[in-house]
């Protein structure tokens, strides 16, 4: 009976770590699929941005006018064209990023500060969601917040 109870525990805990190992992996993966935007906007290069989005991509920008949130819209591919004129002069530097994951969703919200051309132009948050697609994570929509007040400086440009 020991026997038994001993290879149920050993079981379960090879079940939980194959597990955690699982989700390490997709979140992994999530993130990459993230870093890749920033990447190619760096690099000033739009295929490379645009192989992390969804056909029906949609990309929005909240911004506060008198203390009241406005929502506007712009085409995907109007955004990624923009980044291949953009010379490699943005650079969008992300940190604390935290995702979360459940099934085929995933969900990443994005502090960033952007510099244009080593300086602060603006800062705020990233919210990207993303589905599996196949093996590949790709990315449904992203809203950004944007000010241009009390931004972090993560490069240490100052």
């Amino acid at each position: 009976m020991r026997r038994v109870t001993m290879m149920v525990a050993v079981c379960t805990m090879l079940v939980a770590e194959i597990q955690t190992a699982a989700g390490q992996s997709q979140e992994a993966k999530v993130m990459a699929a993230v870093q890749q935007v920033f990447d190619g906007m760096r690099a000033a290069d739009p295929v490379m941005v645009a192989a992390v989005f969804a056909d029906n991509a949609r990309f929005a920008v909240v911004r506060s006018r008198d203390g009241l949130p406005e929502i506007s819209t712009q085409p995907v591919a109007e955004w990624v064209g923009a980044i291949g004129e953009s010379g490699g002069r943005w650079d969008e530097q992300v940190y604390d990023v935290d995702i979360q994951i459940d099934d085929n969703v995933s969900s990443a919200w994005v502090p960033y500060t952007f510099y244009l051309e080593g300086l602060i132009s603006h800062c705020g948050v990233n919210s990207i969601e993303l589905l599996l697609n196949g093996n590949n994570w790709e990315i449904t929509q992203l809203s950004d917040t944007r000010r241009s007040q009390d931004c972090p400086d993560p490069l240490g440009i100052g």
